[in-house]
């Protein structure tokens, strides 16, 4: 898959449908409007709330990963930037780590703490 924004926006409606809003695997907000924004922001009860998203590979490409569509995700860019290209990353107070799935050649990413 090439990664463009119609094939990123394609990614978000197979996960989330036609939905405004969504969270990441952290937990992070997302707003369908913000892909590749790095100042997207949306206001609620007067709270500023960072919601722009891109597209991350799960299995970085510097670790054998592929831009085929099951290793891509959608995450708020803080997320990705704190998760970078590694397979073991810390996200606030959350370690994540890439593992195989058992059986095939996809990964996931396992928070273990």
């Amino acid at each position: 898959m090439k990664i463009c924004k119609s094939s990123a926006l394609h990614l978000w409606d197979e996960y989330y449908g036609n939905i405004c809003f969504a969270e990441d695997f952290h937990g992070n907000l997302m707003c369908r409007d913000g892909y590749a924004d790095k100042n997207y922001y949306i206001y609620h009860y007067g709270q500023q709330i960072y919601c722009g998203w891109n597209i991350h590979h799960i299995l970085p490409v510097s670790s054998g990963g592929t831009n085929e569509k099951h290793n891509l995700i959608c995450t708020n860019i803080y997320t990705n930037d704190m998760a970078e290209d590694k397979i073991t990353y810390w996200i606030d107070d959350c370690l994540y780590q890439v593992q195989r799935i058992y059986g095939t050649r996809e990964h996931e990413i396992v928070k273990l703490i």
